[in-house]
């Protein structure tokens, strides 16, 4: 069974610890997962949610520096397709 999720990638896990306490108290279900082989980032942890949050959690992590938000097909666990990436300006 096929399931979209979308991931957020951070520099450090600093933010992305960060991240998960802030979409977690504004009542997102999201958890940290580790970094899959098929990305890079600085960090080796992602933030993991539906992708029918993510714009509310954009919303919530302005204040958190974002590397790249992912959106992904995952089947049993894994992911099978990555539908799209989008960067973000370090700031």
């Amino acid at each position: 069974m096929s399931h979209q999720l979308t991931l957020f990638t951070f520099p450090s896990t600093f933010y992305a610890l960060k991240a998960e306490k802030a979409v977690q108290n504004a009542g997102l279900k999201a958890k940290l997962i580790p970094m899959p082989r098929e990305l890079s980032s600085l960090c080796g942890l992602a933030l993991e949610l539906e992708t029918g949050e993510e714009e509310r959690a954009l919303e919530i992590l302005k204040a958190v520096k974002l590397e790249k938000k992912v959106r992904v097909v995952k089947e049993k666990g894994l992911i099978a397709k990555i539908v799209e990436v989008v960067e973000y300006e370090p700031g």
